[in-house]
């Protein structure tokens, strides 16, 4: 179902750091499925202001099973979370970014923006490679928050690009320390939640560094 070659011929921007913004991933039908069918259970907040999220699968990765109790999904959004898991995926997105993404540990989260939710400016941290995002929404108003800025800085006001969360797009940030990225505020007139799936890329021999450090 995901188009593996919208990604591997997607173009790598440069400024202010290496993303790209991809189009089309799905095809229509089953676009609109996912979004009508977005998972409604399992999501838990860290703290005021922070997003709802749910993490479907943790520390997952090519050769060993999924050691996370995953929540159900449906067939089409199991099957998407398969595309995920296939080594194709990480060969295309590779591609893209020029990352060799085959022995890296893998985070698939769900996110869930309401009213007054947001992430403030980061660069990720140091132990993640990469991110994808997938967006979910079918309309969204920018007027209402809840956008990605790609910034110049770590200013939330240097704003490069903003990009709505709609339907059938993606943004891939490679992780730097001037990737600098926000998602603004949902504001009360917000029609609906913003909806999110992140696909983080973690550097395995630093993931386990950190863990046994902390």
């Amino acid at each position: 179902m995901l188009d593996l070659n919208a990604i591997r011929t997607g173009i790598m921007q440069e400024v202010p750091y290496r993303w790209a913004f991809l189009q089309n991933l799905f095809p229509q039908k089953q676009s609109l499925e996912l979004s009508n069918n977005y998972p409604q259970e399992g999501f838990y907040q860290d703290g005021k202001g922070f997003p709802m999220r749910m993490v479907f699968d943790e520390i997952q990765d090519i050769t060993k099973p999924r050691i996370t109790d995953s929540p159900k999904l449906n067939n089409l959004w199991q099957q998407l979370v398969n595309d995920l898991h296939a080594t194709a995926y990480r060969a295309a997105v590779g591609e893209l970014t020029g990352l060799n993404l085959m022995d890296d540990l893998m985070y698939i989260y769900f996110f869930r923006y309401d009213i007054d939710n947001f992430f403030s400016p980061h660069p990720d941290s140091p132990i993640i490679r990469m991110v994808q995002m997938f967006y979910f929404n079918q309309e969204w108003n920018s007027n209402c928050g809840g956008c990605l800025r790609i910034l110049k800085d770590d200013n939330p006001d240097s704003v490069f690009q903003e990009i709505p969360p709609l339907l059938n797009t993606s943004v891939i940030l490679v992780r730097s320390d001037n990737s600098w990225h926000t998602v603004t505020p949902v504001s009360k007139e917000a029609a609906q939640s913003r909806l999110t799936l992140k696909v983080a890329f973690i550097n395995r021999e630093e993931y386990f560094t950190y863990k046994n450090n902390t």
